[in-house]
């Protein structure tokens, strides 16, 4: 990888206790120059970028310092920190400059890069240079030079020194904190001890102890990097002239990507979730982005193209099969669609999202990202309603789902700061009665978790099982007419579900459906013993099943 200027003179690296501590602390002012595979190009990348918007969700869930700073280097050492020494100082560097690369064009981006940079850099200091001896060599080794004061300056100053740090909490060895060293700075180099009311101020200068020299540093360290970005973001069109079309799309696009897990595979779903029982899930589990669009699909029978994307994809990763995801939409249609209509106009773009038309594509469902920058009219009800819905309407639909009322406020606040993935936590902390340690990045991550949360409070209850309230859920919705009708099978799949199946079959044709509707249960007998292999044989159509009458 290469940036632009003369490659700098590697320093001396002394392989002692102390040298190595200093090695992998940086202030990033020596650009990488060797060459890089594009595969570590961008694993390198998104590393660091997990950090960074790991640090961003613990500062923003309102947490202490000591948090963020343990959360920010339990990041690091799990995504950055390499083998060895020496790995882990390479990895270091070259992320950062990619990031910085990525993030130099736009002033928000660069503002958003900066602040947890800064974040990132103020907790490794503290965890990497412990002792006064080491943050000394650091200072040196990076051609920092603070003064402090005199003996005698000191000693006119200790009493309000003293008194400063006893109102921040600190009242043993004070004297000691004091004798470690005193540097005097004009106020605006510590704006944050400033802020926080942690430094002595005299006549425009702050008297800043040894142990919070690291505000001094980071302010250096801030201003370095802001100058290093914009001086980046001027030879953009040097590091990128216009026939770089390889490298130049994978750069821009690094601010935008979606860093959860893979919700797309058949792994991540379950065997339990019908149309019988959509209903009960949808108000128990689905995320409000998902929520939303399932009680407009009831009121209005129609969505819009962007809307039935959205959804569709969303009921195929949490395991809706096709055959029933047809029949779903097709008699929640049916009020303003006729069926050959929705034959015409509906059906070819449902088979498509489940990869049996067209290309045969594996469509995954939307994540965070993509839901919160969709857009729409008045008519359109997808994007994220912590977005698009005015602050009463969300609190209402909140309270109609019985989230806690201090977790509404929260989830409000989070969302009128545009916060709304951490606003959507919020809600899930306050309807499942949790604390939510990850952030939600994913609908189906939501699904998932709630899920899970369910999942272990009934199985504190002997002999019930997620899978038995699941069928028993949709079962009673279909006897009371609460929820949508009971579909052919869905009693056969109930009775499986209970008897420990752990799987569903799949019709493989439309006369399948018509086929397990005639499979009943022997008066007074048991359900059907499901096939250990998993598969259901298909019988003729003329043939009968014992016990039908």
């Amino acid at each position: 990888m290469q940036f632009l200027g003369a490659p700098p003179e590697p320093a001396p690296i002394n392989l002692g206790r102390n040298a190595t501590k200093h090695t992998l602390l940086s202030l990033y002012t020596d650009t990488p120059t060797e060459d890089i595979a594009l595969d570590d190009f961008e694993r390198y990348a998104l590393d660091r970028l997990r950090v960074l918007k790991g640090i961003e969700e613990v500062k923003l869930r309102g947490k202490s310092d000591d948090d963020v700073k343990a959360q920010a280097n339990k990041l690091f050492e799990k995504h950055i920190e390499g083998a060895d020494n020496e790995e882990t100082r390479r990895r270091d560097q070259l992320s950062h400059f990619i990031l910085r690369l990525a993030y130099c064009s736009k002033p928000d981006l660069r503002k958003w890069f900066l602040t947890q940079e800064c974040e990132l850099f103020k907790a490794r200091f503290g965890s990497l240079l412990e002792s006064n001896t080491d943050k000394s060599e650091f200072l040196r080794r990076s051609g920092l030079k603070y003064e402090p004061v005199s003996e005698a300056e000191k000693q006119g100053v200790q009493g309000a020194i003293t008194q400063v740090l006893q109102s921040c909490g600190e009242w043993k060895d004070v004297h000691i904190i004091i004798s470690e060293g005193v540097y005097k700075v004009p106020f605006q180099a510590v704006p944050d001890l400033v802020a926080g009311r942690k430094v002595l101020l005299m006549r425009g200068q702050a008297y800043v102890v040894q142990r919070d020299l690291v505000s001094l540093v980071m302010q250096d360290f801030r201003a370095s990097l802001s100058k290093g970005m914009a001086a980046i973001n001027r030879r953009w069109n040097q590091i990128f002239p216009p026939h770089e079309q390889r490298l130049k799309p994978l750069v821009e696009g690094l601010s935008q990507r979606y860093l959860g897990a893979d919700y797309g595979s058949s792994v991540q779903r379950r065997s339990d979730v019908s149309i019988s029982n959509l209903a009960s899930l949808s108000t128990k589990h689905f995320p409000l982005c998902m929520h939303h669009m399932m009680l407009k699909l009831k009121q209005e029978h129609h969505l819009r193209h962007q809307g039935r994307q959205q959804l569709s994809l969303f009921l195929k990763s949490i395991g809706l099969p096709l055959e029933e995801a047809l029949l779903f939409w097709r008699q929640e249609f049916a009020p303003r669609v006729p069926s050959d209509k929705f034959d015409k106009e509906y059906a070819y773009n449902i088979r498509h999202n489940y990869g049996k038309e067209g290309k045969m594509a594996d469509y995954t469902a939307h994540n965070c990202t993509t839901i919160v920058k969709s857009t729409g009219g008045a008519a359109d009800h997808h994007g994220c309603p912590y977005r698009r819905l005015d602050e009463p309407t969300l609190r209402a639909m909140l309270a109609s789902l019985k989230c806690e009322s201090s977790k509404i406020e929260e989830a409000v606040l989070k969302a009128r700061h545009q916060h709304y993935q951490l606003a959507c936590a919020a809600a899930f902390e306050g309807t499942h009665h949790t604390s939510l340690d990850a952030g939600i990045q994913h609908p189906a991550q939501y699904y998932s978790e709630s899920r899970r949360v369910y999942d272990e409070r009934e199985g504190a209850v002997p002999g019930k099982t997620a899978a038995d309230s699941s069928a028993k859920e949709g079962q009673a919705q279909a006897a009371a007419g609460a929820g949508p009708t009971t579909t052919p099978g869905s009693t056969l799949r109930g009775a499986q579900a209970a008897a420990g199946a752990g799987r569903s079959t799949t019709p493989l044709a439309a006369g399948a459906a018509a086929f397990r509707s005639r499979v009943t249960t022997p008066e007074g007998g048991s359900a059907p013993t499901p096939d250990p292999s998993g598969l259901t044989a298909q019988k003729p159509s003329g043939s009968r099943t014992p016990g039908q009458a």
